[in-house]
């Protein structure tokens, strides 16, 4: 890349980035323009947050928190005690503190408030314009006696009366009677019992607001949290954002008594599940027991026996030691048994009792999390249903949980046993030993074992109920409130400074987005920004919007006028292109019909011959010729007659003088012919601009719109100068293609711009000649005599 490239390059940048601020700046300056529509919005924004904020109730937080103490310790701690990790690992799914978060914030806490507290029934104030729910303040209460499980949502007027009696009116119903304070009323799906409080006033309208559970529930769950700030305590903070204060605070205190019942309960099923499991082990080995007696004692009976040989019972002590342990074992092992059994028969999966191996801490705990994970499924099902990914995942984890349990017993057993095994052959010996005791003595002595294994088994569990008894009428819940619901002393919502805030930066977005929509849906020339963004053929001047009608000759009837002046300004811009060579052939045209070419170039051509200079308008647009015929030039005879004559010299009667000023001569279009292309393509075309050029300083020539037909381009080779005008607010952004087309393809010589029908107030230039109070030069308000369309032309948006 060579320097003329980069500097190129650097140009273009330059270029482009002016032009992005100029895009900028007059979109701030149309923005400014409609200053008046950007204050409406503001003041109307600001006013609709202001009802808004009216409108809306007011929200109080009310705050309170839960502590979830260590559930290993406490009265039934010989039912949960022992620690292991390798068992313990299997259960760790969450912290404690984080599965009660989730039972605080469940559909069936919430419904139990619901139904605790009546919260589908609202009592509201029905004076003013916010509707305000009434609590403590309330002139009476309201009793609800539901008929139906399915409730639907409704709203009655309540006036009272007297002292004793109301009129209650639905709202969506045609129900209306009058009944008494305490007595009730029957609305179909339940009845509403209206008693007096210590605020009741004998006068005054309200509105009893009667909704479904369902809703009721979705309300409570929305406005209510709980969570754990602090992962490092068991603190749980319990938030509920509510429109009353003081039945917020009821509300979240109820919530926190029925969850501290419901944990105790859970608590109770436990210790009570413990005990059954024992009682059916009691009668069971009782049953035994009573067996091994009797065994026992029929064969002292027919044996004859009364006491045992002093020599068996030497050798019987010596085994003592090994029989004690074997006992102990033996008890362990049918405990493991038991256990194994019941857990591998259940159908479905049960509370274990936990404090049956007492020599292992480990199985202790391993079921204590067991248990703990079906009291979470049990209160899961009623938050979620069966078959949910939920309750689908514990159930898997209680199931791997559960074959846990069956094989750590399963290898206990083994251990039992094999300790067993070394017991009984250490005592084999000892047995061995009393080998040659009688038969009968060594009978005996059976029984006695079995009569002293299964005594001990009884002994234990009736420990073990004992314990269990006592820890069942000592439970107590493993929570406990912290602190009492609470409210703040301020509503936090809603934020009226942020409401008002909001509201204003609407009434400024909106009219800016609004402008900026117009903006780009808008496909017509706005101003003059639009024309430079999309061409750049030079620009030979402007003209202003006029009041008056176009079809008057305004440099003749009105020469004090801004129009006036400005065609003034265009004709010096013409003198300094004309005279550099005798440049005197001016062509008009534009893109369509309407654009201001005809209004501009008579107007211009006066302007010349004011000035001193020869002039000739020739009027060549032959399909819609209305130039001469606006300002009452006779167009029976002109150019057409002149073409398809046979005399190529007559020009007599096709000049014609006229009135406005000496200096100043017209052609008319004549008839309007059939064929506009051929003529306009004869040689004789030629000969009469070469002949007018010689008699005339200037020829000025109104051409039809070269947008639309192509005679423009048939005249343009005998013109030195093209003005091509365009019309604000008229002329479309898409037809500066052509103008782009003309001057870059050089099928128009010396190609210039003028911007037509501009505002006034986009034009108009402080100070000598233009002001308001100018010196020498009127304003065409002056000349209106119509003081409103002036006013309205004043307000009216500039649009550059």
């Amino acid at each position: 890349m060579n320097n003329s490239d980069i500097l190129a390059d650097k140009l273009d940048f330059t270029y482009k980035k002016e032009e992005n601020l100029s895009e900028v700046r007059n979109f701030i300056t149309l923005c400014l323009n409609y200053w008046y529509i950007f204050l409406i919005s503001i003041v109307l924004c600001v006013a609709a947050a202001f009802l808004y904020i009216r409108h809306l109730p007011n929200q109080w937080a009310v705050s309170s928190k839960i502590i979830v103490e260590d559930n290993k310790e406490g009265p039934e701690k010989s039912l949960t005690s022992g620690v292991n990790a390798d068992l313990g690992s299997l259960f760790d799914i969450k912290s404690n503190a984080d599965n009660e978060v989730e039972i605080l914030k469940s559909r069936s806490l919430i419904k139990s408030v619901i139904t605790a507290l009546d919260l589908n029934v609202h009592i509201l104030d029905n004076n003013g314009f916010r509707k305000v729910e009434m609590y403590a303040d309330a002139p009476f209460s309201v009793g609800i006696n539901y008929k139906k499980d399915s409730l639907k949502a409704g709203s009655y007027e309540v006036s009272i009366l007297d002292n004793n009696h109301f009129k209650i009116i639905g709202k969506k119903s045609e129900f209306n009677a009058v009944s008494s304070f305490g007595k009730p009323v029957d609305l179909g799906q339940y009845d509403l019992t209206l008693n007096k409080t210590k605020n009741f006033n004998a006068e005054g309208t309200y509105r009893l607001v009667v909704t479904t559970f369902k809703e009721a529930e979705k309300k409570l769950s929305a406005d209510f949290n709980a969570s754990i700030d602090d992962k490092q305590a068991t603190v749980i903070d319990l938030q509920l954002n509510y429109e009353d204060p003081d039945r917020g605070e009821v509300i979240l205190q109820k919530l926190m008594q029925i969850y501290l019942q419901n944990n105790l309960a859970n608590k109770v099923r436990l210790a009570d599940s413990t005990m059954k499991f024992i009682d059916k082990r009691l009668i069971l080995v009782s049953s035994q027991l009573n067996d091994v007696e009797k065994d026992l004692e029929q064969y002292k009976v027919n044996n004859k026996i009364s006491d045992i040989n002093a020599q068996s019972k030497a050798l019987v002590d010596g085994a003592d030691q090994y029989q004690s342990k074997l006992n102990d074992n033996q008890v362990q092992l049918a405990v493991v048994n038991s256990l194994y059994q019941y857990i591998n028969d259940s159908n479905k999966p049960q509370l274990v009792p936990s404090s049956l191996i007492t020599k292992d801490v480990a199985f202790g705990t391993a079921i204590n999390a067991y248990n703990e994970m079906l009291l979470k499924r049990e209160q899961l099902k009623s938050s979620f249903i069966e078959g949910s990914q939920v309750i689908a995942d514990l159930d898997r984890q209680i199931k791997v949980a559960r074959e846990a349990l069956k094989n750590s017993l399963m290898n206990y057993r083994n251990s039992l046993q094999t300790s067993q095994a070394e017991l009984k052959a250490q005592n084999s010996t000892i047995n061995n030993q009393i080998a040659n005791a009688p038969a009968k003595e060594r009978v005996y002595l059976d029984y006695t074992r079995q009569q002293s294994l299964k005594q001990d088994l009884y002994l234990f569990l009736l420990q073990r109920r004992e314990e269990t008894a006592i820890s069942q009428t000592a439970t107590i819940s493993s929570c406990r409130i912290l602190d009492d619901a609470e409210s703040d002393d301020s509503p936090f919502a809603p934020k009226k400074s942020l409401i008002y805030i909001i509201g204003m930066f609407a009434g400024v977005f909106l009219p800016v987005a609004g402008l900026s929509i117009k903006e780009m849906l808008n496909i017509r020339i706005q101003n003059k920004s639009d024309i430079e963004r999309h061409t750049n053929v030079p620009l030979l001047g402007e003209i202003s919007r006029s009041i008056i009608s176009r079809k008057k000759l305004l440099v003749y009837c009105d020469p004090l006028s801004i129009i006036s002046e400005e065609i003034r300004a265009l004709r010096t811009n013409l003198k300094y292109i004309t005279d550099k060579g005798r440049l005197n052939v001016i062509m008009f045209t534009s893109s369509m019909s309407g654009e201001g070419k005809s209004f501009i170039s008579l107007n211009l051509a006066n302007s010349i011959a004011l000035s001193g200079k020869k002039v000739v308008l020739l009027e060549l647009d032959l399909r819609k010729p209305r130039l001469l015929k606006s300002i009452g030039i006779d167009n029976s005879y002109g150019f057409t007659n002149y073409m398809i004559s046979s005399d190529k010299s007559n020009m007599e009667g096709l000049i014609q003088p006229s009135a406005f000023n000496e200096n100043f001569y017209m052609i008319a279009s004549g008839p309007i012919p059939p064929n506009p292309g051929e003529l306009l393509m004869d040689e004789k075309l030629k000969l009469l601009i070469g002949e007018l050029k010689q008699k005339f300083d200037y020829v000025i020539i109104d051409t039809p719109p070269v947008g639309l037909v192509s005679d423009a381009l048939l005249i343009e080779e005998f013109a030195d100068i093209t003005c091509y005008v365009v019309r604000q607010n008229f002329t479309f952004k898409s037809q500066l293609g052509i103008v782009n087309d003309l001057y870059k393809t050089k099928k128009v010589k010396q190609l210039y711009l003028v911007v037509n029908d501009i505002p006034l107030q986009n034009n108009a230039i402080t100070g000598y000649g233009h002001g308001v109070r100018s010196y020498g030069y009127a304003m065409v308000d002056q000349h209106d005599g119509n003081k409103l369309n002036s006013l309205l032309r004043k307000l009216k948006p500039v649009t550059r």
